[in-house]
């Protein structure tokens, strides 16, 4: 099996791809929240949007790396998935060590909803992913 060019830049495209598609995906959960709570709520809460982003950052990158790579899709999703909670790790780790970021204290908002929804996102996203690879081995 004779692999081309275009096979070896999806490879080249699943990380940087997966990080762009997981950033952008922030912006249309932005406007809905704001959207539809801006009516319903004033001041806006900001709660939401920082329990929801790292959820849904988490889940597309996952995803949309395994949908990018051009082969061994499922394997890809948990590549990335452990990519994710590695970073997850990281910095829960730099937070609880008393760490500093860009040279600003780092601690948990919220009581720390915003990792527990980046690691449900992550899973989420490998639910999807394998789900899809599953279900299309049962069709075909």
């Amino acid at each position: 099996m004779e692999r081309g060019i275009k096979y070896w830049l999806r490879w080249l495209a699943v990380l940087p791809g997966a990080l762009i598609a997981g950033v952008l995906a922030a912006f249309p959960l932005h406007w809905i929240l704001y959207l539809t709570l801006r009516n319903f709520v004033a001041p806006y809460p900001e709660l939401p949007e920082r329990a929801l982003t790292p959820f849904a950052i988490a889940a597309v990158f996952v995803w949309s790396g395994s949908r990018i790579a051009p082969k061994y899709k499922v394997e890809a999703a948990v590549v990335m998935f452990g990519l994710w909670m590695a970073l997850l790790g990281g910095f829960v780790f730099l937070t609880l060590s008393g760490g500093t970021w860009m040279g600003r204290p780092m601690y948990f908002q919220g009581g720390g909803l915003a990792p527990i929804m980046a690691a449900v996102g992550a899973f989420t996203g490998l639910y999807v992913a394998r789900k899809k690879r599953y279900d299309i081995q049962r069709i075909g």
